[in-house]
């Protein structure tokens, strides 16, 4: 009978998110190795990183922290965290740190061994490989120069190693800089002797938390067991939750360019033969997964992300008359018609703008309960939920705005909206389960502020402007002119907002890859101890990242992301017997961001006879779904089919970067309506079924 040799504990999908500190207290029954949590992502635009600033509420970011900090102390294993304050630069580490000092102070933690690492860098050094023509690019992305460069604020994803060396020089609590997701959960596993394979797997189905499971959310805890067997089993400590080989093969796709390969630092995880199984109905494993050794071709390589300021934002909100709608100009932004995507509504397609406002004495109070309507909002997972990357989709970054109103208390607004016909019959259910998770969690948040979800639809429309300048006075002229435009055809409707002062507009400058093994090895990441007495930290010494290699070296497979399970172009004979709906076939229909630069969606289906059914259509094939999309061939990156959990994964390159000023999805969570509306026609099956070119 096989042997538990390992146990790590995933706090939650980010830290702010929130948890039910019951999951926590379940989770920590027993054996365990290591507590952990992403801190961050670039999800939310470049703002986070050019500011220094955070996405979640401080107040959301110490009740988890806390909660962790207590399960650390109660079980003496190391308490993780990376991407610290969201965008893990040096101002975003050192808010952290911050709050850190606070809940050491009030938990009264007394000579802890402490590590930081720090993630930025000095644009004077990328600016150097950019003159030696050294940074690689990731596909379509921003193209930087000197001048840019030199006014970013700039990041490199670490990998296991930075981890691993504070973990070795005895850090109880680590908190990392930018950071590849995977690997704050990967490090301790691979520096005890588990397989890279295993262990990086099992650390991307960790980073979202519970959102790996049935149903998912990424504001709830998950744990993995990891046994001498070479296996991991998933298991969701709240009772409400199951993890099943669908939740656990469904999000091994999710965020990823590739249903089978993934890329870091040190290598390429390889999961080709990867099998999902079932423990019994509340758990799930994975064994089989595979680490191939950095080299030919993927290189030992750091991501690079640069974020820059554009200049100060202003933006109107405008509802208006349905009969009216017409009179827009249709690049507009207009809830009701393209609020969600920039392809306006077709048919019976149907398009909900949930608009979160509340008021409140404070700015702060306005904004803390906005904001976590909204994170509530999105990631509130319920039975049947398809599109589990997010319910709604945000057009700004950042998404919340405050104001004062006329009678001098504050207002904080976010647009927001989603197409998703599941959603549209559950959003009674999340509205009322958002609320109750801030009353149970934050119920302050709700004592000092009022609210009102606004809801604008076709019948109902709401008009967003967005206007961008680095002069002062320019930018209050165009959004003037802007405003013109449309209420000298129209009469707004009573609630609209005009002329507010939005946070801000960044951009990013940089998504690179810096393959400069001597710079990366002996600059970056460097690892900072500290003794830790309450609030009080004393630093000790730095030490630079211990490195080696680690993986398969004798590899000869492929690892071609373009080719590898692409699905060919295979027309079906005869005609087909019937059109069945995909939503009645799937059981995760979802769209997501895969980096700053593409869109990725992922289709897991119920059963092996809808997989095939849906691979016999041809509709899969990447021709075919430039056409559904309405979109050039050669923006399709890839279709491609994953046998191991019945899913196909569709990748194209995205038509603009994440949270640029045109954005109508920050996060690209909820642009697969046209998946959703698909009907697939059954054809009597033939051996001649979609194969890999």
């Amino acid at each position: 009978m096989s042997q538990l040799i390992y146990r790590v504990v995933s706090a939650c999908g980010a830290l702010g998110y929130g948890f039910p500190k019951e999951s926590m207290e379940q989770a920590i029954q027993g054996r365990v190795d290591a507590i952990v949590s992403d801190a961050g992502s670039m999800d939310a635009g470049p703002y986070f990183l050019g500011t220094g600033t955070q996405y979640f509420e401080r107040e959301a970011v110490k009740a988890d922290y806390t909660h962790m900090v207590r399960a650390g102390l109660a079980t003496g294993a190391p308490v993780i965290l990376g991407s610290c304050g969201m965008a893990g630069g040096d101002r975003n580490l050192q808010w952290m740190l911050d709050v850190a000092r606070e809940v050491f102070a009030e938990l009264g933690v007394q000579g802890a061994r402490v590590a930081t690492i720090s993630a930025e860098l000095n644009p004077e050094i990328v600016i150097a490989e950019l003159k030696r023509d050294a940074l690689l690019p990731t596909g379509d992305g921003p193209v930087s120069d000197e001048a840019i460069l030199r006014a970013s604020v700039i990041a490199g994803q670490m990998g296991i190693h930075p981890i691993i060396t504070a973990l070795d020089a005895g850090a109880q609590y680590i908190f990392a800089g930018r950071s590849c997701d995977v690997a704050l959960f990967a490090a301790d596993m691979v520096r005890k002797g588990i397989d890279p394979g295993l262990a990086y797997h099992v650390g991307h189905v960790l980073e979202c938390g519970a959102l790996a499971c049935d149903p998912g959310s990424p504001s709830d805890c998950l744990v993995a067991e990891v046994f001498d067997d070479a296996s991991a089993v998933f298991v969701a400590p709240n009772p409400e939750r199951r993890c099943t080989p669908y939740s656990i093969a469904a999000h091994s796709l999710y965020e990823e360019s590739h249903p089978q390969l993934q890329f870091y630092p040190e290598g390429v995880l390889l999961m080709d033969q990867t099998e999902f199984f079932a423990r019994d109905a509340r758990s799930a494993g994975i064994r089989g997964s595979r680490f191939v050794h950095a080299g030919a071709p993927w290189p030992w390589s750091i991501k690079l992300e640069g974020a820059h300021r554009l200049g100060a934002r202003k933006v109107s909100l405008i509802h208006i008359d349905a009969a009216d709608l017409p009179k827009v100009p249709p690049d507009v932004l207009v809830y009701g018609r393209n609020g969600v995507m920039r392809r306006a509504l077709e048919g019976d397609e149907r398009e909900l703008g949930l608009i979160v406002e509340t008021t409140a004495a404070t700015k702060d109070a306005a904004e803390t309960l906005a904001s976590l309507l909204t994170h509530y909002l999105i990631h509130f997972g319920y039975a049947g939920r398809k599109a589990t990357a997010g319910n709604i989709a945000y057009p700004l970054s950042p998404n919340l705005m405050s104001f004062r109103r006329e009678d001098g208390r504050w207002g904080a607004i976010v647009p927001s909206g989603t197409r998703d016909p599941v959603f549209f019959e559950n959003y009674a259910k999340v509205k009322q389960g958002a609320l109750d998770s801030i009353a149970a969690g934050f119920p302050q948040a709700l004592a000092q502020a009022s609210w009102r979800i606004i809801e604008a639809d076709a019948q109902h429309p709401a008009i967003l402007l967005r206007t961008i300048d680095a002069d002062a006075a320019r930018l209050a002229a165009r959004h003037a002119q802007e405003i013109a435009t449309i209420t000298n055809v129209l009469t707004p409707r009573p609630g609209s907002i005009f002329d507010i002062d939005a946070a801000d507009a960044y951009e990013w400058s940089l998504y690179h890859l810096l393959q400069n093994v001597e710079l990366i090895q002996g600059t970056l990441f460097p690892v900072t101890l500290w003794r830790a007495d309450g609030a009080s930290w004393v630093q000790n010494e730095t030490l630079r990242p211990r490195y080696f290699d680690i993986g398969l070296t004798d590899y000869r497979g492929e690892l071609d992301d373009r080719s590898l399970s692409l699905i060919a172009d295979a027309p079906p004979e005869g005609e087909p017997r019937a059109m069945q709906p995909l939503l009645d076939m799937a059981v995760v229909i979802r769209s997501k961001n895969a980096g700053i630069n593409r869109l990725t969606y992922d289709i897991v289906f119920h059963s092996s006879a809808d997989y095939e059914t849906a691979l016999r259509s041809n509709l899969f094939h990447g021709a075919q779904v430039a056409t559904m999309l309405g979109l050039p061939a050669e923006q399709v990156v890839g279709t491609f089919y994953v046998d191991s959990c019945m899913a196909i994964k569709i990748t194209i390159d995205r038509p603009n970067l994440s949270a640029s000023p045109d954005e109508h999805d920050v996060f690209g969570a909820q642009q697969q309506s046209v998946l959703e509306a698909l009907r697939v026609p059954v054809y009597a099956h033939h051996p001649a079924d979609a194969v890999a070119q």
